[in-house]
């Protein structure tokens, strides 16, 4: 058994919903192209292990936002991904923070951390701390 595999894993998913996303460069438009990569990425981490958990949080807009905290409920994660709205500019370093926020406050201090972020526009911060 691969320990990678049987290790149990909270996700926070960061989506890019900036203005960016509704170019149509690629069929279908970014956004679509990154919510299907979504609903890959949480099916397959939910079915990993049955107590792994995935977040989905929004990086553009007023400011980055909680659409779901991490939940093993994969209904809640795909629900969330129809209402999202295209807007403004993305706040990566914001929403890192907040993602970083989202998995200290896991209820299942035992798994793993993972942050995964999906980003269809230029990153306009100086610079990005990574660590």
């Amino acid at each position: 058994c691969n320990e990678e595999e049987t290790q149990m894993e909270a996700t926070v998913v960061c989506i890019d919903n900036s203005e960016w996303t509704r170019n149509g460069d690629f069929a279908p438009t970014r956004f679509q192209s990154q919510a299907d990569a979504v609903n890959l990425l949480a099916g397959a981490r939910t079915q990993a292990h049955p107590e792994n958990t995935v977040g989905i949080l929004t990086m553009a807009g007023k400011t980055p936002r909680v659409l779901v905290t991490p939940t093993p409920d994969l209904g809640k994660v795909l629900h969330c991904m129809q209402d999202v709205e295209i807007e403004g500019q993305c706040h990566l370093s914001t929403a890192v923070q907040i993602a970083q926020l989202c998995l200290k406050h896991r209820q299942n201090k035992n798994q793993r951390q993972r942050i995964v972020i999906f980003s269809g526009s230029p990153v306009s911060e100086e610079k990005v701390n990574q660590g």
